[in-house]
């Protein structure tokens, strides 16, 4: 079974919000499995997920230190083919998305979908957007699981 693995940090659950909704939105997919994690927790079981969405909130302009510390290690991993996504929140700029998004195509993620980025607290429309991404993601590797059927 396709499994899809989200991994994020939080500082003030802001991020979190947006992880649950994510994997809110993975859930009802038939046939995929969904894995809903702290980055602290789930690094080891990225080279067994078939979708990665990663997911942080942005301190001084970077993704926060948990997630400064999986990303290097990414090479390390067998990631190449493998569906990817980004979301965080934010107080001023944003960027950690883009820079986590980076460091998954780097490694040959196939990255889908347009980051989400919530400013403070996510509203409606960010949890939406969240929920809308990851569907998006699990359809695409349950797609994949039905054709190698």
């Amino acid at each position: 079974m396709p499994k899809v693995l989200i991994l994020y940090d939080t500082r003030t659950g802001n991020t979190g919000r947006m992880a649950r909704a994510v994997a809110d939105g993975a859930k009802p997919v038939q046939g995929v499995e969904v894995v809903l994690k702290r980055v602290a927790e789930g690094g080891g079981e990225l080279a067994g997920a078939d979708a990665v969405v990663l997911g942080s909130p942005t301190h001084h302009t970077q993704p926060s230190r948990a997630m400064k510390r999986l990303l290097p290690g990414l090479s390390n991993v067998p990631l190449k083919g493998k569906v990817g996504a980004t979301f965080g929140s934010y107080g001023w700029s944003g960027e950690a998305p883009g820079i986590i998004a980076r460091a998954l195509k780097d490694q040959g993620v196939r990255v889908i979908g347009e980051a989400v980025r919530a400013r403070r607290t996510p509203n409606a429309n960010d949890l939406t957007k969240c929920r809308d991404l990851g569907h998006t993601v699990a359809e695409s590797v349950a797609t994949v699981g039905r054709q190698t059927e």
